[in-house]
């Protein structure tokens, strides 16, 4: 359909990447909004880069998914990469992915999908992903995201105004890829 995707939790990722690797806590988030803004994040179909050298397989972790989840509650880290998210969106048709989208980076987005699935199915998927096995940790990993992420005062996990309301649990990505596309089809004839 002439979109870009925009993975906005790889940048997120990409920043952890950097911070963790740079020996700065998660938790500090002016030292990590210091060291991010004398760096260039760029994720593309292509993949996820990091000052131009491609990271895509080093920032699929657990560590790094719970490192990200840390860092991008700060707004400081956040104010830079939702600038990067926009420029993106201003030079490209795009498809965009994160917990914020809908809300705050793209709030006159033409359709905004807000998908939610079973705790224990995200858990599941994700063990699929990261090639794990131990059920427990992923569950509680995947719980204490989701907790932090609609508790933080930055950008907090909300159902966007409008939003079609999309529930994946028991769908293959191509159902439900093929439900928002109908959707949007039908948005785009009225």
């Amino acid at each position: 359909m002439g979109f870009e995707y925009l993975d906005t939790g790889a940048m997120y990722r990409a920043s952890a990447f950097l911070v963790t690797a740079s020996g700065i806590d998660p938790h500090d988030g002016v030292a990590a909004s210091s060291l991010l803004v004398n760096h260039s994040v760029d994720v593309s179909s292509r993949g996820v880069f990091l000052d131009g050298d491609d990271i895509s397989g080093k920032i699929r972790t657990q560590v790094i998914g719970e490192a990200a989840s840390i860092i991008s509650a700060h707004c400081e880290v956040r104010e830079y990469m939702v600038a990067l998210q926009r420029a993106f969106g201003k030079k490209y048709n795009t498809v965009a992915e994160g917990r914020d989208m809908g809300t705050v980076v793209f709030p006159d987005a033409t359709l905004k999908v807000y998908v939610v699935a079973d705790i224990a199915i995200r858990a599941l998927r994700r063990l699929k992903d990261l090639g794990h096995d131990d059920m427990d940790s992923m569950v509680h990993s995947v719980f204490r995201r989701d907790y932090r992420d609609r508790n933080r005062s930055e950008s907090p996990l909300r159902l966007p105004p409008g939003a079609l309301w999309l529930d994946g649990t028991s769908m293959s990505v191509n159902q439900q890829v093929n439900i928002v596309l109908d959707y949007y089809r039908g948005r785009c004839k009225k």
